[in-house]
């Protein structure tokens, strides 16, 4: 029984999501759906990306992943589908699947689509042309519907891969710059080590989740700066920050988390999402 997720920036209150659902349905009936997200926001890319990568590599081998964030429907933009180690993903050549290719930071790749921690495994991308596959819909506004949906409920049945259309060798990427460590080596929490990364997701608490891979410090103190706001706080899980005061943690992808208590620090720092951060390691562990 194949796993398929469904990730858009649709949202619910509109029919959307559910005239995908339907065609999933009656295409591969045995496919068990699974929604990762539909609040991305509109024609957000990055953000659908982000989101993507952080919850298809928990998913079981041979899971299909649909992601439909898609500001160019209708136009000359490619409509992809990815083989990444044991897992199939299908979405427009807008840089959605970055995460899964060569490029992407490392916080995002370790284990992607993978379900078992490993690192990724062989890719193969193709760009699919299988037009006796489409739906004929109304107009050209919905590919979600009429395309995407199809093919993943091709690749769901476990119909043949290459047949879809020809190899792919130049996808649209996302510009993301990986994680840096100026000074020693990172890993050991070498001190006098500085770190540099970015905030690349607010979650819905306010939380302000980094590309610093929390590994990188080798259980060394630090202290962590975003844009002219700090901490030397460093706290195992969100109950032992005290009232008020911000902290840092190792947050639920490997990488550092800045968080707050009880309420939104995103709003509190008035920071979002590309926020600059540089980590300066100290020269004792932890306390």
């Amino acid at each position: 029984m194949t796993t398929l997720t469904l990730l858009t920036d649709f949202g619910t209150a509109d029919y959307y999501v559910a005239a995908i659902k339907g065609v999933l349905r009656r295409l591969a009936p045995a496919a068990v759906l699974v929604d990762v997200s539909h609040e991305v926001p509109a024609g957000d890319v990055a953000a659908g990306a982000f989101l993507l990568a952080a919850a298809a590599r928990w998913f079981p081998a041979g899971s299909v992943h649909l992601a439909v964030v898609d500001p160019g429907v209708g136009s000359a933009r490619r409509i992809l589908a990815l083989r990444a180690g044991a897992a199939w993903l299908v979405a427009p050549d807008n840089g959605l699947l970055t995460p899964f290719l060569d490029g992407a930071p490392a916080c995002w790749q370790e284990g992607a689509a993978t379900g078992d921690g490993r690192p990724r495994a062989d890719l193969e991308l193709r760009q699919v042309d299988a037009a006796e596959l489409f739906l004929h819909g109304s107009g050209a506004t919905f590919h979600g519907r009429d395309r995407f949906s199809p093919v993943a409920a091709f690749l769901a049945r476990g119909e043949d891969f290459a047949a879809l259309g020809p190899p792919v060798d130049d996808p649209v990427r996302l510009a993301l710059e990986a994680p840096t460590c100026e000074g020693e080596p990172p890993v050991a929490g070498a001190a006098g080590a500085v770190l540099r990364g970015r905030v690349v997701h607010v979650d819905r608490f306010g939380n302000l989740v980094t590309d610093v891979p929390a590994a990188w410090l080798g259980g060394a103190a630090c202290r962590v700066e975003v844009e002219g706001r700090a901490t030397e706080l460093w706290v195992h899980h969100y109950e032992e920050l005290p009232n008020d005061r911000p902290g840092v943690l190792a947050g639920s992808l490997g990488s550092l988390e800045l968080s707050l208590n009880g309420a939104s620090l995103a709003e509190r720092w008035d920071l979002g999402r590309g926020a600059r951060v540089t980590v300066r390691v100290a020269s004792h562990s932890r306390g």
